[in-house]
Formats: structure tokens, C-alpha cells, sequence
């Protein structure tokens, strides 16, 4: 594989594209599948090749992540230790995010959560050690907790050294 200088930015087209490529058959998901992320190397060495021999590429610096996306989201990303990821959810009329939790916080940790003053919700993370996590939030109806159903937001993370 040929070797490339590596930017300090990475467009969201890009960097997909180099994901659904390098990853393979179910790496990435439809436009209209509901429950997904979207996420942008906006600084740092950006993607890398594991050691553990696997073709997916790994992010480190700083990643981006919004929901929901504008185009082709992700399901999952992988990471390297000491990666910063600001996860920001966007509101919809009449709900609120809860804040956003790691299965494994020893993994990746959930450093703080804020209601932006558009209401959207912000949480920095960062990973910590080798592993996996899900980065987990839902919002729900404020007018009424029994209304509408809530909307669920997952990523998954595979964090290298």
C-alpha cells in the first residue's frame, strides 16, 4: 500500500470513503438508517492502520461527531488511545437529549456533557485505554415523558493503542 502524507484535516467525504473501503461489507450503513453518527478527523495525525493486522482505519486527534448526519453516517469508528471525541446532538423540536455515557468508561471516558444554548447536546470523551465502548444517548418528548417515542443514538468504539 502506498504510503501518503497524512493532512490535519479530514472532509467527511474523504475520510467516509476511506472507512466504506478500507472496511469492508457492512462497515458502514445506508443514508436512512436511524440510529447512526457521523464523524470527522478535524485534527491530529489522522487515520492509521492497526497493529492487530485488520484493514480498518483508525482515527487519533480530534473526531468530530454529529447526529444526525447530513450524508452517510457510520455506525462505529475505530480510535487510538488518547483520541478526543466531541459528540454533538442535534435537538429536535419539543426534545431533549439525555447525557451521553460509555459502556466502558475505563475505555472511554465521558469527560463532561452540556446543553448547548440551541439546545443540542455536547459531550467531549476521550479514549483511554484498548477496547470497545458504545457512546449511548436517547431524547425524549418534554412536553410528555409517555409521548412520541424516543429517538436512540449509538457509536460504537474500537480503541487501539
Amino acid at each position: 500500500m502506498p504510503r501518503h502524507h497524512r493532512p490535519t484535516a479530514w472532509t467527511l467525504a474523504g475520510l467516509l470513503a476511506a472507512a466504506l473501503t478500507a472496511c469492508g461489507p457492512g462497515a458502514g450503513a445506508p443514508a436512512t438508517a436511524p440510529n447512526t453518527a457521523s464523524a470527522t478527523a478535524s485534527s491530529g495525525t489522522g487515520p492509521a492502520t492497526p497493529t492487530d493486522g485488520s484493514t480498518r482505519l483508525c482515527l487519533s486527534g480530534t473526531v468530530q461527531v454529529l447526529y444526525p448526519p447530513a450524508d452517510n453516517p457510520l455506525r462505529s469508528s475505530c480510535v487510538h488511545v488518547g483520541t478526543r471525541i466531541v459528540v454533538t446532538l442535534r435537538v429536535r423540536s419539543n426534545y431533549r437529549w439525555a447525557p451521553v455515557v460509555s459502556s466502558a468508561r475505563s475505555v472511554v471516558t465521558v469527560l463532561g456533557n452540556r446543553v448547548a444554548p440551541d439546545g443540542s447536546r455536547a459531550a467531549t470523551a476521550r479514549a483511554e485505554a484498548p477496547g470497545t465502548t458504545t457512546l449511548s444517548s436517547a431524547d425524549t418528548f418534554t412536553p410528555d415523558p409517555h409521548g412520541p417515542p424516543s429517538r436512540a443514538w449509538q457509536l460504537k468504539l474500537r480503541v487501539i493503542p
